[in-house]
């Protein structure tokens, strides 16, 4: 799993709170990456239209659009949040399955992976719905997994093998340790269901196969918006974007 996004939106929101440097703030959102750049085409940010921007050069021009905070969005069929629209920006959202959006300015990033650098591109976008606070976020999450748990033991089948590779959020200053927390349990579940939900864990029929996949589906969902709530709060003590 890439974590473009996740870097991007707490990289953003700290620039937003003079917690970091531009300049530091690209070298951590590029990370093991050979290189990112912003693509404007249709002039949203006011950048070159005709050519990439350097990260840096994006950054500013992003600080200076969005003074109020920024929100992650991890799309799936069925759950578009918090995204609005338009239509363009939701299908490109949801084909990457990643976006970052300001809360105010209108515009929105997706980045695309082009070899081992990434392409962020720029989209008009409506103001996004709220995103649920880490703690809300955090329940539904707790409340997921005690579910999924129950009725996997009642089904006497496995949840699944854990990931090879772990990962983790690695946020950018001015987030809570609690909030460090959640971002990393809620990427180690993503990751996990999604390596679960490549196999059928030992079902012996399609009703308990079935029943498999909406638990570790609900519990992957829960994992997304708690990671995407993590990163777009920017304190653990729910001052966040929103307030």
């Amino acid at each position: 799993m890439h974590l473009a996004a996740v870097r991007m939106t707490t990289h953003l929101n700290a620039l937003i709170g003079n917690l970091i440097s531009v300049e530091a703030a690209a070298r951590t959102i590029v990370a093991d990456d050979v290189a990112h750049h912003v693509l404007d085409p249709d002039a949203v940010l006011g950048l070159d239209p005709l050519r990439a921007s350097e990260l840096e050069t994006g950054l500013a021009a992003l600080l200076a659009a969005e003074r109020e905070g920024w929100a992650l969005g991890l799309p799936v069929p069925g759950s578009l949040l918090p995204l609005r629209g338009p239509r363009e920006l939701n299908e490109a959202a949801l084909e990457i399955g990643q976006v970052v959006i300001a809360t105010t300015a209108e515009l929105a990033l997706v980045p695309y992976l082009v070899g081992r650098g990434v392409q962020w591109r720029v989209f008009s976008a409506r103001r996004p719905f709220a995103v649920a606070t880490p703690y809300e976020a955090e329940r539904a999450l707790n409340e997921a997994v005690l579910s999924a748990a129950r009725v996997l033991s009642d089904l006497d089948v496995a949840a699944g093998s854990r990931p090879r590779a772990s990962f983790e959020a690695r946020l950018a200053p001015g987030y809570g340790p609690r909030q460090l927390a959640t971002a990393d349990r809620a990427l180690r579940l993503l990751l996990a269901c999604d390596a679960a939900l490549a196999d059928d864990g030992g079902s012996i029929s399609s009703f308990e196969a079935g029943l498999r996949s909406r638990e570790l589906r609900r519990v992957r969902e829960a994992a997304s918006h708690a990671l995407c709530a993590a990163c777009s709060w920017v304190d653990a003590a729910d001052r966040g974007v929103w307030s």
